[in-house]
């Protein structure tokens, strides 16, 4: 049993069906706000799993999330794994390689995102998700057609991933 005593709950939090927001292709300025390093589904390597906030625009506060591979059997997805980790160090200013992820959070980036669709494995149903293509710095500028994609009202999806 958890006991929230001392917790400081906010009683007029909007309710979540637990649901995410898929949101259009484009880019997005946000920033890491947690990290889990953890096994990947083999148990053969190591993931970074992150979860970005978008900070500005109509999905400001929606959470992005992007898992990094580590290490991994495969040299070719460890190496872009450890590339990107080192992309997002420099956005950062945070020396390659980190000896934690504390000197990440908060930092704004500009974030390229795509929509993919994929079949769930519970249900069998069509499913999409949020695919993070590209790490950039903060002063991107972000294409007017982003902006535009960014006042586009979009569902509720089911939630691919645990967290």
């Amino acid at each position: 049993m958890t006991d929230f005593t001392g917790v400081n709950l906010d009683p007029n939090v909007k309710e979540s069906d637990g649901g995410f927001t898929v949101l259009p292709a484009g880019k997005y300025r946000a920033c890491i706000v947690s990290d889990e390093l953890k096994d990947n589904k083999n148990n053969t390597g190591k993931i970074l799993g992150i979860k970005l906030q978008v900070v500005e625009g109509q999905y400001a506060s929606e959470i992005l999330t992007d898992n990094i591979n580590i290490t991994n059997p495969s040299a070719q997805c460890q190496a872009i794994g450890q590339g990107t980790l080192k992309r997002i160090c420099n956005l950062c200013q945070v020396p390659y390689p980190p000896q934690n992820t504390n000197g990440l959070m908060g930092k704004p980036m500009v974030v390229t995102v795509q929509v993919e669709e994929f079949t769930s494995n519970n249900t069998g149903n069509k499913l999409k998700s949020n695919k993070i293509k590209k790490y950039e710095p903060s002063d991107t500028a972000i294409p007017a057609a982003s902006q535009q994609q960014m006042t586009q009202p979009q569902g509720q999806q089911q939630a691919a991933s645990g967290w």
